[in-house]
C-alpha cells in the first residue's frame, strides 16, 4: 500500500489534510482537519468521497512525484484515466461478476 498526502482548503476554507492510499489498484481517500503540532497525534481521519477537483490534485501531486522518480508513470496513467472517463476506482475484490 502506498500513501500520498497533502493540504488543501474545504469548501468553507479551512484547511484540511488528504490522505489517498493506493492499493491493488484501488484509491481510497481519507481526509483530516489540519491541526497543531501538539495535537498532531490525536487528529483522526475520515473517509471521504472523490471529486473532480480532488482527483485533479492527487494528479498534480503525483505528477510531481514522478519527475522525481518516486512514483510510477502508471500511477499518473490511471489517475488520467479517470478523469478522462475510461477507468473506474472500483475494488477488485468486490466487483460483481
Amino acid at each position: 500500500m502506498e500513501t500520498f498526502s497533502w493540504q488543501d482548503k474545504d469548501a468553507d476554507g479551512n484547511k484540511v489534510i488528504y490522505e489517498a492510499q493506493h492499493f491493488g489498484g484501488w484509491w481510497q481517500l481519507m481526509v483530516a482537519p489540519k491541526v497543531g503540532r501538539s495535537m498532531r497525534d490525536e487528529v483522526e481521519f475520515s473517509p471521504a468521497d472523490f471529486t473532480e477537483e480532488i482527483w485533479q490534485a492527487l494528479r498534480d501531486h503525483l505528477w510531481r512525484k514522478y519527475q522525481r522518480r518516486r512514483v510510477s508513470w502508471d500511477m499518473v496513467q490511471h489517475i488520467d484515466d479517470i478523469l478522462a472517463g475510461k477507468a473506474v476506482n472500483e475494488r477488485r475484490d468486490r466487483r460483481k461478476k
